[in-house]
């Protein structure tokens, strides 16, 4: 395994503010709304509308949550290494780490339904003892699951079948029947409720439908995939800017950006509408994923002090940004804000994302300025027992 120096690594915050960028959008777009919209064609009011949510759903909506989760699995292999350097002890803390973001996800919940921070902390207990099996074999087990292959199994085995079982019906109907009852609550609690309400169904129907999603929907294995990537990345120390570095890194943009161009277009012909389908859609949100953050890299590393680097600092605090874009989202679209849920197209609200986006690069520069880390990351370490930087 390479090793990993001390000091942070530049273009890693890069990345990770450029997927929070990504999040954001994803987030505004929808209204801030973690369930199934009201209508069909919820917040788009116009032709800029309809382009805007087709162009966020091919080109952003799940790719930077994959890059988020692989920074993840990432910082696993750089905190691991780091301890071995130290011979220190790593297990046990990172589990407690791990229950920390737990419970911040926890509180997460009661605001927003779409927290994923539950979720790495559970996967992330996975990573722990995975973290001495060969690289070889996690990069297979990472591909597998990356694109999903166990819904493409289960798809394929499921058109065999000519019916489905009473037990299969009855799932089926329970499952529409959440999300069906789940989704107007969901929706009227935002729309127009309390944030006593909006706490209320966020633990009620929201995390039962999340985790339902999660697991029906492959993002469960999909996220955990992604987690595995960014530990082998980490062990290869792709990220430490070498020649052979610049050349993998230029490589995967060529390989990845023509898996993306050739799936995109597939995706856009002809939909998901057969496990095949779906399993194309998930190349193309995995190969494009790695288009962006081979271009973010080799742009980077060509301009280290150009535009990019402003957005190292946020990346830095990532924990309390993307907390704070639920704050600000919130406050924007919930009823108990300003209640532009719904009454503004898909344009303007990923419009007003990325100026949301651009304030917090702002507040982050601001703060880092003054402080060493941001102040969720801050509490988090400090109840690990380690406060420094």
């Amino acid at each position: 395994m390479s090793s990993l120096t001390a000091e942070r690594i530049a273009v890693v915050d890069v990345l990770r503010a450029v997927a929070l960028l990504g999040i954001i959008i994803t987030h505004a777009e929808m209204g801030f709304l973690a369930g199934p919209p009201p209508e069909q064609d919820f917040m788009r009011f116009g032709a800029a509308d309809v382009a805007v949510h087709r162009g966020v759903a091919i080109l952003i909506e799940s790719k930077f949550f994959s890059i988020f989760s692989f920074l993840f699995g990432l910082s696993f292999a750089i905190q691991l290494d780091r301890a071995r350097q130290r011979g220190a002890a790593f297990s046990g803390r990172f589990a407690w780490r791990l229950t920390l973001l737990f419970l911040i996800g926890m509180a997460h919940q009661l605001l927003f339904n779409g927290d994923i921070l539950m979720i790495y902390a559970v996967l992330g207990l996975l990573l722990i003892p995975l973290g001495r099996v060969r690289t070889g074999v996690l990069l297979v087990i990472a591909l597998l699951l990356v694109l999903n292959t166990p819904a493409l199994v289960q798809g394929i085995a499921r058109m065999d079948a000519t019916t489905l079982t009473p037990e299969q019906q009855q799932t089926a109907a329970r499952l529409t029947e959440l999300f069906t009852v789940g989704g107007k609550a969901l929706y009227s609690a935002t729309h127009s409720g309390s944030l006593a309400d909006i706490a209320r169904v966020n633990y009620t129907y929201g995390l039962e439908m999340k985790w339902v999603y999660q697991l029906f929907s492959g993002r469960l294995w999909i996220t955990f995939g992604c987690f595995l990537l960014g530990l082998c990345a980490g062990r290869a120390g792709i990220f430490q800017e070498s020649e052979s570095s610049r050349r993998f890194f230029g490589r995967l943009f060529v390989i990845a950006g023509g898996l993306a161009v050739g799936s995109t277009a597939l995706v856009m012909l002809y939909g998901t509408s057969s496990p095949l389908l779906q399993f194309v859609s998930n190349l193309q949100k995995v190969s494009l994923a790695a288009t962006y953050v081979a271009a973010i890299t080799l742009l980077f590393w060509r301009y280290p002090r150009g535009t990019l680097l402003q957005l190292a600092p946020l990346g830095k605090m990532g924990l309390t940004t993307y907390l704070m874009q639920s704050v600000f989202l919130a406050a924007v679209f919930y009823g108990v804000g300003f209640g532009l849920m719904g009454e503004i197209g898909s344009a303007a609200a990923a419009a007003l994302g990325i100026a949301l986006f651009v304030l917090q690069v702002f507040i982050a520069r601001w703060w880092l300025a003054r402080r060493s880390m941001g102040p969720v990351e801050w509490l988090w370490r400090s109840a690990t027992g380690r406060s420094g930087a």
